[in-house]
């Protein structure tokens, strides 16, 4: 358990990090974040985003549907709770009206590394809109499916498997067979393969935004995802502007996409 303890606590401190140093300017490029905005996170895990926003002074809600990470992100939040600050809510956003349930809307929501988790984004995009102000954005950031570990199977327990690049991309049956045979668990077998499920590319997900109502105010590509700075000491780095205007081909070397979206 302590081991565990200290697995949340690195990745809170690099969730509230990356957003700091990137995510945050990213967003600044298109919408000051400032005192007194209300700011949403869905998919809020164990908080280390919504402290980095609570700490411009933004007015924080994070909605978290695993029950076990909104306890950790309270654990974590416990202070700026108490204080009204920030409210965490484990509830899945489906179950809340927004035109009903909401005093107010949000200035800014934010999705890091979640809609590739998501079943039937078309929908989710079409609901989350309504969350948000007429001025408002949303930001995105999310591995596309073909990158080289677009199936998250650096999550495996495969020394080997962690790090094979693209074999998520094999038919299920073959790419089911090969975990089974490195002795994955059914549980780690079934969280890859939801993600196959659900697999995003650069060219659908801004279709998608785009039949939902939005408009790319911004969006920048990654060769090395700024995450990896405080996960693997790897220097960021973004794509090359000959391969990010290269579709379905920059999908292969894009290890994350940041996107701002406003309403169109």
């Amino acid at each position: 358990m302590i081991e565990l303890q200290g697995d949340f606590n690195r990745y809170y401190q690099q969730q509230f990090d990356t957003t700091n140093e990137f995510i945050i300017p990213f967003i600044e490029g298109v919408k000051p974040v400032s005192t007194g905005l209300k700011f949403l996170e869905v998919g809020s895990g164990y908080g280390g985003i919504c402290k980095a926003f609570a700490n411009k002074g933004c007015r924080v809600t994070g909605i978290e549907l695993l029950a076990y990470a909104s306890d950790i992100a309270k654990d974590f939040l416990k202070d700026e709770i108490a204080s009204g600050q920030v409210s965490i809510i484990n509830k899945n956003v489906y179950d809340i009206n927004p035109d009903k349930d909401l005093e107010e809307k949000f200035d800014i929501i934010l999705l890091k590394d979640t809609i590739e988790h998501i079943h039937n984004q078309e929908k989710f995009i079409s609901h989350i809109i309504h969350f948000l102000k007429p001025d408002g954005v949303i930001f995105f950031a999310f591995p596309p499916w073909f990158m080289p570990y677009g199936g998250h199977q650096q999550s495996l327990d495969s020394k080997f498997l962690e790090k094979l690049p693209y074999f998520h991309i094999l038919p299920t049956p073959i790419y089911k067979g090969i975990m089974k045979a490195f002795g994955e668990s059914e549980g780690r077998i079934a969280d890859t393969l939801e993600v196959k499920e659900t697999q995003i590319s650069i060219n659908r997900f801004e279709r998608i935004a785009k039949k939902a109502g939005f408009a790319i105010a911004k969006r920048e590509f990654y060769l090395i995802n700024p995450s990896y700075k405080y996960k693997f000491g790897a220097n960021p780095r973004k794509q090359f502007g000959l391969i990010s205007a290269m579709p379905w081909f920059r999908d292969f070397l894009t290890t994350t996409c940041y996107y701002v979206l406003n309403k169109g």
